[in-house]
């Protein structure tokens, strides 16, 4: 996961600026360009954090030509490790993951939990070579030290029933369910999980819109720009829209943007701003047959002022932009990649397209429309619709809203088909 990779970047630069200084080497006033062994550290973890791998490693061998390996630095080679395990290359992470063992045991509670990615590493990599009876017990000391890691604590399930441990494996993923520490995405892979094993029934319950009215007068267009994941179904989008908000939707013909217009070459991301003023220029407002159009890129998109959003809009030109890049990078395959991915793409989705509603945002953190601060608080979220969000839906519905015709079985068990699919609530 990135997300990961960013959080075990930090983790070991906090443990190293506390941990290198009483090692470092000042710099000579013969030699202005010396550099300092903090400087040394950053410049592996920056490489490490822009994705440079073959560079990571390689300064991390040139760092311990200068530096010995001790308590003070042994933490510098798990950047050699991480750039391993992203370029697959499993046998050397594993050795270089394991180098670290010796000196992360001899630390305190507090410092050894900072580390805990390390074990979940070795877990994964053992996985990968099935063997399994090691995975289980380097992710059993993982876990030891982040017990609240339901990520983990699932990986620690799926590893029991490769194993051959269905019970369990079930007993497991039951505990954890019933535990106050899964986020509702989580929930939602425990109970695929469950399902798997036969202790629960596939996906959603089935719905019963065929009689409820599908509105126009207001209506949302998807269209893909440039290339968007090939596992997220526009067409499947637009029916969780229409289910919701009870308007219609419907997939547009992908278009081309020449990436000039709209790619910062530094930041190697779409500038938002830019692709909607793409968006306004090919659909003009007199133009369009459909009042709200959102686009669906995957590449990474930011906004003014920010690092990288989620999605961009312009309520007032009914125009918005959403990026899948987040909701699918780096999720291992024992999390259900095929199914959360495409379910974190509809939540923000609806979340994007409430606001071009003018929808405000609610107070519980678990609305589809609810603003998150950062990843970990996108997961609280459901598909659910909040009361706050339902009552916003009617207003507009009876003001702009014209009831064109209803859902009908048909079109109701392709939502139920869709719900079930991708354990939509």
């Amino acid at each position: 996961m990135a997300r990961a990779l960013l959080i075990l970047a930090i983790t070991l630069l906090v443990a190293l600026s506390g941990n290198a200084r009483a090692g470092q080497e000042k710099p000579s006033a013969e030699s202005p360009n010396a550099t300092t062994q903090d400087d040394d550290i950053r410049a592996v973890f920056n490489l490490l954090l822009a994705g440079q791998h073959e560079q990571a490693i390689k300064a991390v061998d040139e760092f311990f030509t200068r530096y010995p390996l001790g308590s003070e630095t042994f933490s510098v080679g798990l950047a050699k490790a991480e750039s391993q395990y992203r370029l697959q290359r499993i046998d050397d992470a594993i050795k270089s993951y394991e180098q670290a063992l010796p000196f992360i045991e001899k630390l305190n509670n507090v410092a050894q939990r900072r580390f805990a990615l390390v074990f979940f590493r070795l877990g994964t990599l053992y996985r990968r070579k099935a063997q399994y009876d090691t995975a289980i017990r380097f992710v059993e000391a993982g876990l030891t030290r982040q017990p609240q890691s339901t990520y983990y604590q699932i990986l620690r399930g799926e590893l029991l029933r490769e194993r051959g441990h269905r019970d369990r494996a079930l007993k497991h993923f039951a505990t954890v369910l019933a535990s106050p520490t899964p986020t509702p995405e989580e929930r939602v892979v425990l109970r695929i999980k469950m399902t798997r094993l036969g202790a629960m029934p596939p996906g959603a319950p089935a719905l019963n819109l065929a009689a409820q009215p599908l509105h126009s007068g207001v209506s949302f267009g998807i269209v893909p720009v440039n290339s968007t994941n090939a596992s997220v179904s526009v067409p499947d989008l637009c029916l969780l829209l229409e289910s919701k908000w009870r308007v219609l939707c419907a997939p547009l013909p992908a278009v081309q943007v020449d990436e000039a217009r709209i790619l910062d070459e530094e930041r190697q991301q779409y500038a938002a701003e830019k692709i909607l003023q793409e968006l306004a220029r090919r659909y003009p407002p007199n133009q369009r047959s459909h009042s709200i159009i959102i686009a669906l890129t995957e590449r990474d998109i930011f906004g003014p002022d920010t690092n990288f959003v989620f999605s961009w809009q312009a309520p007032q030109a009914g125009l918005g932009v959403l990026s899948t890049y987040r909701f699918g990078a780096g999720l291992d395959d024992f999390y259900e990649p095929d199914i959360i991915g495409t379910r974190r793409v509809g939540v923000q989705l609806l979340s994007t397209s409430g606001s071009l509603l003018g929808f405000d945002r609610p107070t519980q953190p678990d609305c589809p429309l609810a603003y998150p601060h950062d990843f970990r608080e996108f997961l609280l979220k459901n598909t659910k619709l909040c009361e706050s969000e339902i009552e916003q839906r009617d207003v507009l519905l009876k003001t702009k809203g014209v009831p064109s015709h209803h859902f009908g079985d048909r079109k109701n068990d392709e939502i139920s088909r869709l719900y079930q699919k991708y354990y939509f609530d």
